[in-house]
């Protein structure tokens, strides 16, 4: 069985009725969180390697730990000629707690640097460490970094703190709307947290960009309007620049949007205008319903007021994501 729309109101259907043209729709939070922490991979025993520094290994996921794979996901690397670890960012207390991790999450003592020709980072050298990273699929540069099977299959709670770690690369954009959004270098990373987002129950899109500058294409990833306000609440920025620009894109968009919600637009017809073309219509009419299908929002964080006047147009214009059957 599918979500789909075969020209009227989204409902569940057998594959084998789909055709070229319909549309398949995703549901955004309609994901049964484990309630237990995922078990971590072990690495085989070995002799030490040399000098190799000891490691503790867990044999479970913690919040911490979650924090920590995140941190590396945004904004670390690993150097195998060395094997080093580096999380890089410009906020001392965020390498600070980079730094506690790595020592209560695998026993290790990792240092603070200051270069005046790079920016800040947490390195950390262990060969043990790097084998335990590669075990679980991180990556060890910005184009192959992936989010790892066991984050994937993490509690709601750890998953929240790897997306804070993650979200060390991401912001805010204070145009229309305004929008959360992250920008990175490997699809497959992108791709699992689009993923991830969408268990949340958080409306999200990706876009490619190419940067003429570096020749490379980057992935988008973004949540906006109401979407990209609550992202920002589940998953507060740890930078205080950033923390103070999400904060006040929330409050305007609360001023001129009185609260809205886009459940509560999906929850009311949508009138016809004939302003619009036939397949926009048609566009249009298919979000309401199926955000309707959302369910209610969490009733002590989201408001319920509806948007009144011009304004109310940008709440409903939140869409959900789908693709046409090949």
């Amino acid at each position: 069985m599918v979500f789909a729309s075969l020209g009227g109101q989204p409902v569940e259907v057998v594959a084998s009725k789909l055709k070229a043209g319909d549309l398949l729709g995703l549901r955004y939070g309609a994901y049964g969180w484990p309630t237990s922490p995922a078990s971590l991979p072990q690495l085989p025993d070995r002799r030490p390697y040399g000098s190799e520094k000891a490691v503790t290994l867990s044999t479970a996921m913690t919040v911490e730990l979650a924090f920590l794979l995140g941190a590396y996901a945004s904004e670390g690397h690993t150097t195998r000629s060395n094997w080093s670890v580096i999380v890089t960012n410009s906020v001392l207390d965020i390498l600070q707690r980079v730094q506690e991790a790595w020592a209560s999450c695998f026993g290790l003592t990792a240092r603070i640097t200051h270069q005046t020709d790079r920016c800040p980072g947490v390195v950390v050298s262990s060969k043990r460490l790097v084998e335990f990273l590669e075990l679980l699929g991180c990556g060890s540069r910005a184009s192959d970094k992936a989010i790892p099977d066991v984050v994937m299959a993490s509690t709601r709670e750890h998953l929240l703190a790897y997306l804070q770690g993650l979200a060390l690369d991401g912001y805010t954009a204070n145009t229309g709307a305004g929008k959360w959004a992250i920008c990175l270098e490997s699809s497959r990373l992108i791709d699992g947290m689009q993923e991830l987002l969408t268990r949340l129950g958080i409306v999200n899109a990706q876009i490619k960009k190419f940067s003429r500058r570096t020749g490379k294409t980057y992935f988008e990833l973004y949540a906006a309007g109401p979407w990209g306000q609550e992202l920002c609440r589940l998953v507060p920025f740890l930078e205080p620049d950033k923390a103070a620009r999400a904060a006040k894109r929330s409050h305007v968009y609360r001023r001129l949007n009185g609260g809205c919600h886009p459940r509560d637009v999906g929850a009311r017809a949508v009138p016809a205008d004939p302003a619009r073309s036939e397949r926009s219509q048609r566009s249009w009419q298919g979000t309401s319903a199926v955000l309707a299908t959302l369910g209610p929002p969490d009733e002590a964080h989201l408001p319920s007021k509806r948007p009144k006047g011009p304004s109310a147009s940008r709440c409903q214009t939140a869409s959900l994501a789908g693709e046409r059957t090949r």
